[in-house]
């Protein structure tokens, strides 16, 4: 599939799925310890593989690893920009954010839970900025309060998945800013990278 959708239904109900069964044996049989849910302003899914293959159903499940919150403004620039982007410069196996953090093991899944907490990205684009709320384990979502924020420009972060760029240089360059707990921010960029 090489038309990314637009919507969010779409993408999580279309592409997830088709993308991940281009994988193929790369998941060999795999089964997540949890999943990884996306809430889209009022709309949420979650994503899990069983057996290898992902299933997305609708709403927040209960045994959710990562909570991703944004904006229905902010899905188009960051989720679908995004998959566009690492689809033209990543390998199949690092295009999807979730898919790496689906395919993490029972220990850090363990670790994740055992940790709780949110980490809001404010990630710059030109002169935009835009927000995604990363709640680990049973942590409800509060944008307002997060216990850590991470700025980085949204250039630098796809640089980050497709491991063009080292988050830690950037962090030295002064090109990504930690402010409150970092090692949450460590947590997750452990949980997806």
């Amino acid at each position: 599939m090489t038309d990314i959708p637009r919507s969010p239904a779409r993408f999580f109900g279309e592409y997830v799925p088709a993308h991940f069964a281009r994988l193929g044996s790369a998941l060999s049989e795999r089964s997540s310890p949890g999943a990884i849910a996306f809430q889209i302003g009022d709309e949420s899914w979650s994503l899990r593989l069983q057996a290898g293959s992902v299933v997305v159903e609708t709403g927040i499940a209960t045994d959710t690893l990562l909570r991703m919150t944004l904006s229905t403004s902010d899905f188009e620039p960051v989720i679908v920009a995004g998959a566009e982007r690492l689809d033209e410069q990543a390998g199949l196996e690092r295009q999807l954010v979730a898919g790496r953090a689906l395919t993490i093991d029972v220990e850090r899944a363990r670790m994740l839970r055992e940790t709780g907490g949110s980490v809001l990205l404010r990630l710059a684009s030109g002169a935009a900025e835009h927000r995604v709320l990363v709640s680990i384990g049973s942590t409800t979502p509060n944008p307002d309060a997060p216990d850590c924020e991470l700025e980085c420009a949204l250039a630098d972060l796809w640089g980050i998945q497709t491991g063009a760029v080292n988050p830690f240089q950037l962090l030295l360059d002064g090109k990504i800013r930690i402010k409150g707990n970092a090692e949450l921010a460590l947590a997750v960029g452990a949980a997806l990278g």
